[in-house]
Order: C-alpha cells, then structure tokens, then sequence
C-alpha cells in the first residue's frame, strides 16, 4: 500500500430512504479493524438520511448527495472512478458485515495474487431465500454470482465499474462475468459475510422487481451465452441437482444440522459451477476462502475477443 493512502479498502454504499438500515450498515463497517475509507451515495432521501450523512461526514467517510436516482449502476461508477486504496468493496444499505468479513477478503486478496475478487458470502434474513444457508445463483453460462464482493481497484477500473446497460437488476452477476472473463480468479468466502434485510416491497412492487430481472436475465444471456441452446449446464442438469440438494437440505433441517445444510449448498455449487472444480472442497481446506472460480485459456481469449 502507498505511503501516501491511509487506507486499504473504500466501501461504496448506496442508499434511498431507509435511514435505519443504512445506520447498521455504517455501524458494521466502521466495526472493521482495518483502515477503511466508506462513500455514501444518495439518491434523494426524504427520510433523515441526509441530515444523518451530514452528521456523520468526516475524513473517512465521503458523502454523495444526489436529487433522484440515477440508476445504482451509475451512481456506483462515479465514485468507483475516483478511489485509489487497492481494495473496493460494494454494499447495498440493507446489508449488515458480520464475523470480520471484510478483514477476510483482504486478507484472502493480500495472500492470492491470482484472486481478483472476493465473493462475500450473504444470507437473506427475510423473504423468500431466508431458508438457504447463504444465496448466490449459478447463473445460465455456469458461473456463481457474486451478490457482494471485494475486489482489487485496479481491475474494477479497468473494466469500466458495472455495466449501466444493466442500471440496477443483473449489475453484480454482469460484473461477476467480466472479472472471470478477463482471466482473474474468484472466491467465495467460506462463512457468512452478509447478512441482507432484502426488502420484497408489496405484490405490484415485487412483480415490477421481477419483470426488471427477467429484463437484466435476456440481456445477460444475449452478451453471455455462445450458442442459441443458451449454454451451460443445461435445465436438465440444474433440475436434477437441484432436487437432489432439496432432499438433503429437508433431511438436513429434521437433523437439526446447520452444517448439512451449508454442505449441500456447497457441493450444489461445485457440481454446477462451470469453472469451480470438483477437488475444490479438498483444495480449500485450511483456507478461509472456497469455490474458487477459473477461466482456461480459451474462454478468456474467446471473450477478451468479443468484447474488444
């Protein structure tokens, strides 16, 4: 680390008028051990929020005030531009840093030069995910999305920040792809890093919520997919898996077994992840990072390629 940069790793949160939630997110930040450099972005809250960051604002923590949403996308890259610690982390104002995971990612990226981010494990606390161990889909092209994540600066700025194509929906599993793609491995952390309070709104919020994720999904396939099969593993593969790890989490609950259950996540990930390989449980082991993720050659000259 430089000399003349007194912190290791910028957090960027975005918020919008849920004070509360924003106010356990900085708390769980600032709880960190390490020297961190927090950015707010606002997107015209009405809620306190402002007075809030206004009170708070200091050296360390930087504040965005904005009149209306520009779109999590660009809101995010107009700070992303401007750091300069090696680190960048990126937090929605409803998650909450739990067991030092921030201090483990970098650790994981200061140890694994070949490591360019770091999934920070999340699980949901409400709604209708709150019964899995932790969340993060394998998306159609076989990759695992990183929900959150810590990665190096110097590589979220040369891919350009997120994608504003995407605006908010599909922004980290587009992200997730150009990180790999561009030959950098990537890691989940092996315990809960994220809890996330995620906010399912009423029914006609959450129908627009999902019409906007199958908006994000068809153009995640369109710039992903190779073929028009729509690629890999294939549905039947996912069902198949899928209810395989449906039976082992039911047998796991009437156990009572809360590392059942992370197993049968676990190996549901590796089974289906394209590039996480089948060793990878035995690989990880003494390591606070697991289901790594990596590009052979080809992949990443094919997609280096394309998107030149």
């Amino acid at each position: 680390m430089s000399g003349a940069e007194p912190y290791v790793l910028s957090v960027v949160v975005g918020t919008l008028n849920r004070l509360d939630r924003l106010r356990e997110c900085i708390d769980s930040i600032r709880d960190a051990s390490i020297p961190i450099k927090i950015y707010v972005t606002d997107a015209g809250s009405t809620d306190g929020t402002i007075e809030y960051l206004r009170k708070i604002e200091s050296d360390c923590i930087s504040v965005t005030l904005h009149q209306k949403k520009l779109g999590q996308a660009k809101a995010y890259n107009e700070i992303f531009a401007k750091i300069s610690t090696p680190y960048v982390c990126w937090l929605s104002d409803d998650n909450v840093i739990v067991d030092h995971g921030l201090e483990k990612a970098v650790r994981i990226l200061d140890a694994n030069p070949l490591v360019g981010m770091v999934g920070l494990k999340v699980k949901d606390v409400q709604g209708p995910f709150s019964g899995e161990p932790y969340i993060g889909g394998i998306s159609e092209t076989g990759i695992l999305n990183v929900n959150q994540g810590v990665l190096r600066t110097e590589i979220l700025q040369a891919l350009g920040g997120f994608n504003e194509e995407f605006m908010d929906y599909g922004i980290d599993p587009d992200l997730t792809a150009r990180v790999l793609y561009a030959g950098h491995d990537i890691v989940y952390t092996k315990d809960v890093a994220v809890l996330h309070w995620r906010d399912w709104g009423e029914s006609e919020v959450l129908r627009a919520q999902m019409a906007k994720q199958e908006r994000y999904k068809a153009l995640y396939r369109k710039k992903y997919c190779r073929d028009e099969s729509n690629g890999y593993p294939g549905r039947l593969r996912f069902r198949v898996v899928g209810a395989i790890k449906r039976v082992l989490t039911k047998s796991s609950r009437l156990l009572g077994s809360d590392r059942a259950e992370r197993w049968a996540r676990d190996w549901y990930n590796v089974i289906l992840g394209q590039y996480i390989s089948l060793l990878d449980p035995i690989r990880s082991m003494g390591e606070e990072f697991h289901l790594l993720q990596r590009c052979d050659r080809e992949t990443v000259k094919y997609y280096s390629n394309r998107f030149r």
